[in-house]
């Protein structure tokens, strides 16, 4: 938990108070490889801070899981569009490793909201509108091996702890393109 706190002190500043308060609501859970912390049609009523471990974020479509983003250490998961509406989410979220999280439900974040600055909570809405559209950009602009070479380049520790069909949906190509990319690059 230190690792987080110490975290969002860096890029927040908050006050003790604050930290005391967050400190105070987050809760340690534990999923194992393969469980869900979100399913379709759930009401996304957590988000939680990753404190070890690794997560896909997902639809699924006609049969295919279509993936929309991996997420590591001190990355946030939640539907955020299910949690701040509370309506069913259209996504998944499963842990790819044995992961810890530390949660915050909907009713503590709202609580947070009130009581203090809600720095925090701007800081992670601007967090991911930036990545949402900067991934629709790259999506409807760059090609399959540009969008493979930018990965490849931000976060090559993906290659490392994500099973590559998973990366191939994430590019929006087949395994046997990424296979050819990755031959290419020796990555």
């Amino acid at each position: 938990m230190q690792r987080i706190l110490s975290n969002i002190s860096q890029v927040v500043g908050p006050s003790p108070a604050e930290i005391a308060a967050l400190q105070h609501i987050l809760r340690p859970r534990s999923l194992v490889k393969g469980e869900h912390f979100l399913q379709e049609g759930e009401i996304c009523r957590s988000i939680a801070f990753v404190e070890k471990g690794s997560f896909r974020v997902y639809y699924a479509v006609d049969g295919k899981d279509i993936h929309k983003d991996f997420l590591f250490e001190n990355g946030i998961i939640g539907s955020f569009a299910s949690f701040f509406s509370q309506s069913p989410s259209a996504l998944y979220i499963t842990a790819l490793e044995d992961s810890h999280i530390l949660e915050l439900t909907y009713q503590e974040v709202m609580h947070l909201y009130e009581c203090y600055r809600q720095k925090l909570g701007r800081i992670i809405a601007q967090d991911q509108f930036v990545r949402a559209e900067t991934r629709e950009a790259s999506l409807l602009k760059d090609t399959p091996l540009v969008r493979y070479q930018a990965l490849l380049e931000a976060h090559p520790k993906v290659f490392r702890r994500v099973p590559l069909q998973y990366i191939a949906s994430y590019l929006g190509i087949t395994p046997e393109t990424l296979s050819r990319y990755r031959s290419k690059t020796n990555a």
